[in-house]
């Protein structure tokens, strides 16, 4: 350690620093340093035993008394004390290969510190397992898209953030048309870089379809209600329904077409994500609106109807009422 050099020097942080800013500090600088990531192992020590005494409430008040009284505890690194300073060590006996190996096992070595956070919690092992290659973990992101956009497809230039290397990168992501809510669409090679030699992750991104209006989807089928007046239900009508792609088909109500009645147009629903060409059904529901506001004119007809109407409309209903 360098003269007049103090472990909160070593660790590159404030004498006030809280436990959290020590233990953020260590884990950054034990992952650079790392042998088993080729590392430098003598920069390894010099912030390991940094972080041992730091880490350690006890340790920590009596090495800040020692600075206090102009000693630097830990000068020289090892405790040879030869040169008449304070020493300070915390090897905490054995050799180094011993404390690597607790470290790959992630048993903490160090004041409970969690090495396998860092080196992925391999197993125990030889050092050499440590340094197969290994694949870079996924990283995640999500995307909203408009219903329009789900139908027919579309484009977005996205830029996220490496976290290990906290580089910006960015990508354009093709919506395929049919694109679903929750769907996921993967991009090899874009995550998270791997270590020694290991290949890329890959980046998931999460589609977030909003509601359309009038379609409401089931996969690649397409669900709506068609409004039609108690008249055309009664009389029968030709009606023009849109549908998802922005053109129109024809529906064929028949006389007398009771509420709730679904008519079904296959391949007029969304196209089918997982079957190239394909596209779904489009199911049409009939929904009878009956007028909440009649002319004096529009009263009396009806009135003369009904009252000619000699139909028993609730016959089923009424065998379940009791004999008078």
């Amino acid at each position: 350690m360098a003269a007049n050099k103090t472990f909160y020097d070593v660790l590159g942080v404030k004498r006030d620093a809280s436990d959290d800013d020590i233990k953020k500090a260590f884990r950054k600088l034990a992952a650079k340093y790392h042998p088993d990531a080729g590392g430098d192992e003598q920069k390894f020590k010099e912030v390991s035993e940094a972080y041992t005494t730091l880490s350690d409430p006890q340790k920590r008040r009596e090495y800040d008394q020692m600075l206090m009284f102009g000693g630097i505890p830990g000068a020289d690194f090892g405790g040879s004390g030869g040169r008449g300073r304070y020493t300070y060590t915390t090897n905490v006996g054995g050799d180094w290969s011993d404390i690597f190996s607790n470290i790959r096992n992630g048993e903490g070595a160090f004041s409970g510190f969690d090495f396998s956070s860092i080196f992925g919690g391999a197993g125990a092992g030889a050092r050499a397992a440590q340094n197969r290659p290994t694949k870079g973990r996924d990283l995640t992101m999500s995307v909203d898209v408009s219903a329009e956009e789900a139908f027919r497809g579309a484009t977005r230039k996205a830029t996220y953030r490496v976290p290990s290397t906290g580089e910006e990168q960015t990508l354009t992501i093709k919506i395929p048309a049919g694109a679903v809510d929750g769907g996921k669409l993967r991009y090899r090679g874009r995550g998270e870089y791997g270590t020694a030699g290991g290949e890329r992750g890959d980046l998931v991104i999460t589609t977030h379809v909003a509601e359309h209006p009038i379609f409401k989807r089931d996969g690649a089928d397409v669900r709506m209600d068609l409004p039609i007046s108690a008249f055309e239900a009664a009389l029968g009508a030709t009606v023009d329904v849109p549908t998802p792609d922005g053109t129109e088909v024809r529906l064929k109500v028949p006389a007398g077409t009771q509420d709730g009645k679904t008519f079904r147009f296959r391949d007029l629903g969304a196209p089918n994500v997982k079957r190239k060409g394909a596209r779904g059904t489009l199911y049409v529901t009939v929904r009878v609106k009956v007028p909440t506001m009649l002319s004096k004119k529009e009263r009396d007809a009806l009135t003369a109807l009904r009252d000619a109407d000699t139909r028993d409309y609730r016959e089923e209903v009424m065998r379940y009422a009791p004999s008078k």
